[in-house]
């Protein structure tokens, strides 16, 4: 049987390296993927967000001023080019892409799944700062898997932010934004532990694959070969410290109740995740307040590594972002409330 991930042991001839001087990252794609994404990525920068150097990753388009901006992180367990693939689609509409890799993650700086949400908060906000000074133009804001929690508790608290998609929301701190890690009662409980251990040890570190299943979060059809190379990645996600974890579970308030949001917001739910059930995103849309869209994949799982997902995902994303005045090429689709 073949899967659509093809191993690559050298980069193309005569191009850029991407912003990474190895060649590991090239297994996560095809061949003529992988020549677009070193070919479509303009430059790579630095931006500083308190004491951590957070990599940031351009793709922007041949007049840049004119274009619109789309900001995005990544992921939990991967980092900006392990997720190239779902970055190509808004380059492809149009898009400048300004991607950046959380702080402890990928190529950014930081103690390694050691930082927290109080980092990840002040690098979206660095990195809104510098795309915002860059184009001078409208941002459109990403977020997916639990990255759409910060993306959404720092944009839609800016006026510089014309929309936003997450693949996930909820309030840090409900029992089920952590439904993979057993009943109310338990996420509880372990949240008080990790409290407990936080004060004690806070930089002790448990293994990424016990922390959350990754066939759980990566469950397409030949995902097993990701999920394998991904946890050899040496930039992957293997331990998470206490610290870490319990910033992703103790009560924190967005900014922006979802109830006054007035940012136009998508939330993009698959019904077969077992990570966050459908009716928690069902929740979370019921009480924004602006104007809103839930998109519903049936039967879809969490996450699927491969390019048709990815694509079809990203579709939805740009259809709304369109909606709402990101100007490109295509021809403007309607959307659903």
């Amino acid at each position: 049987m073949t899967t659509e991930t093809t191993t690559t042991a050298t980069r193309p001839p005569n191009l850029p390296d991407a912003g990474l001087d190895g060649t590991y990252w090239h297994r996560y794609y095809e061949q003529e993927e992988l020549a677009e994404i070193v070919a479509a990525t303009s430059f790579v920068t630095t931006v500083t967000s308190g004491h951590i150097p957070i990599h940031v990753r351009v793709c922007e388009q041949p007049e840049p001023e004119r274009a619109p901006t789309v900001v995005m992180a990544h992921g939990m367990l991967v980092y900006g080019l392990a997720l190239a693939r779902l970055q190509l689609p808004f380059h492809r509409a149009g898009f400048n892409v300004v991607q950046f890799d959380v702080p402890g993650m990928g190529q950014s700086g930081g103690p390694r799944a050691g930082c927290t949400t109080k980092d990840i908060f002040a690098a979206w906000q660095s990195t809104l700062d510098y795309a915002a000074a860059r184009y001078d133009t409208p941002l459109y804001a990403m977020g997916v898997a639990e990255d759409g929690v910060t993306c959404y508790y720092v944009a839609s608290a800016r006026s510089d932010v014309a929309a936003i998609s997450v693949h996930t929301l909820f309030e840090y701190g409900d029992p089920g934004g952590s439904h993979w890690m057993g009943s109310p009662w338990m996420v509880r409980a372990k949240t008080i532990g990790l409290a407990l251990g936080v004060r004690l040890m806070p930089t002790v570190t448990m293994p990424a694959t016990k922390a959350i299943r990754y066939d759980h979060v990566f469950a397409g059809e030949g995902d097993e070969q990701f999920v394998e190379q991904l946890t050899a990645d040496p930039l992957g996600l293997h331990g998470v410290e206490l610290r870490f974890a319990y910033s992703l579970m103790r009560r924190q308030r967005p900014q922006v109740r979802f109830e006054d949001c007035a940012i136009p917001v998508q939330i993009i739910g698959s019904t077969g995740n077992q990570i966050w059930p459908i009716e928690l995103l069902r929740r979370s849309h019921r009480r924004l307040g602006g104007p809103k869209e839930l998109v519903e994949l049936p039967d879809a799982p969490q996450w699927e590594s491969n390019r048709r997902f990815q694509e079809q995902y990203s579709e939805h994303v740009i259809r709304w972002f369109e909606a709402h005045g990101a100007k490109t090429d295509r021809p403007t689709r309607s959307t659903e409330r």
